[in-house]
């Protein structure tokens, strides 16, 4: 679990807990000994695999409050602040960067920049190299999320002009796929593995649209619920998608939560859910 700090006087520093039945313990943060914002960042998102941890971290700033943001991994028993020069997350093309995926080929971040969609990509969580105004990624896009494909390539999920749409790294820049859609669908907001299958999550019209993705081929899913926010978390619990938006709803069905929710997280049959308040954890 891993978020932030509020002191007294309203500043911030980022925090990070591990924990088991028997109780959580904080990890403790390094930021570099230059850094300004990174010892007052809040953690925005983490990604594991293969024992390999990072995380993303922001915090306002500057003379238009902008996001300063850092990646940080673990090393040792500890968050270790990465080095980037200010331009690989901020600058002048900057617009948002949004949340780490890990997978066997390293680490991945999806985000947005003055030229559509973007992607920082890494192969070990220390140095991220940052993808704009590539061919096929950039234009009237947008990137939400990302995630390993089951052949091992990473893909960047948003949208295209209004419509729901995947990219996939090639030779020379990037290739687009369109899941089946209606009109009203806008975008791709948060994606899962389930096996080999790719489970997405977004918008259509005033609903959450669910789809598919095996072998290559999308399939639609279920419409559902809604919110003006979106799909704020996704996960797979128990075989079925888990989804944060205006409320918790467990395979497209509205379910009563024990706080406000805010994330969610799956593993088999076991559901956690982070609430405002607390963490709690459900079997499916």
């Amino acid at each position: 679990m891993a978020g932030g700090l509020r002191a007294a006087d309203g500043s911030t520093r980022p925090a990070a807990w591990t924990g088991t039945d028997a109780g959580w313990q904080p990890v403790p943060f390094d930021p570099l000994p230059t850094s300004y914002y990174g010892p007052r960042q809040v953690i925005t998102s983490v990604a594991c695999a293969n024992g390999r941890v990072a995380m993303v971290g922001a915090v306002p700033g500057g003379a238009h409050g902008n996001p300063r943001v850092s990646t940080w991994r673990l090393a040792g028993d500890r968050m270790v602040e990465n080095p980037a020069p200010f331009e690989t997350y901020g600058g002048d093309t900057a617009v948002d960067v949004g949340p780490i995926a890990a997978g066997p080929a390293g680490f991945a971040i999806a985000g947005n920049r003055t030229s559509g969609a973007a992607a920082w990509l890494s192969p070990d969580g220390r140095t991220f190299t940052l993808h704009e105004n590539d061919s096929g990624l950039a234009g009237d896009t947008a990137a939400r999320d990302s995630i390993t494909l089951p052949d091992g390539r990473w893909a960047v999920f948003g949208g295209v002009g209004g419509k729901a749409a995947a990219f996939l790294p090639q030779d020379q820049g990037w290739t687009r796929e369109y899941p089946p859609a209606e009109d009203g669908v806008t975008e791709i907001q948060r994606v899962v593995r389930q096996g080999d299958e790719v489970v997405a999550a977004g918008i259509h019209d005033t609903e959450f649209q669910i789809w598919h993705r095996r072998g290559g081929t999308w399939t639609a899913g279920e419409t559902f619920g809604g919110d003006p926010a979106g799909v704020r978390s996704l996960a797979i619990a128990g075989g079925r998608p888990v989804l944060v938006g205006g409320g918790l709803w467990i395979d497209g069905k509205s379910t009563t939560a024990p706080g406000t929710p805010v994330a969610v997280a799956g593993r088999g049959d076991v559901l956690l859910l982070v609430a405002t308040d607390r963490i709690w954890r459900a079997k499916l």
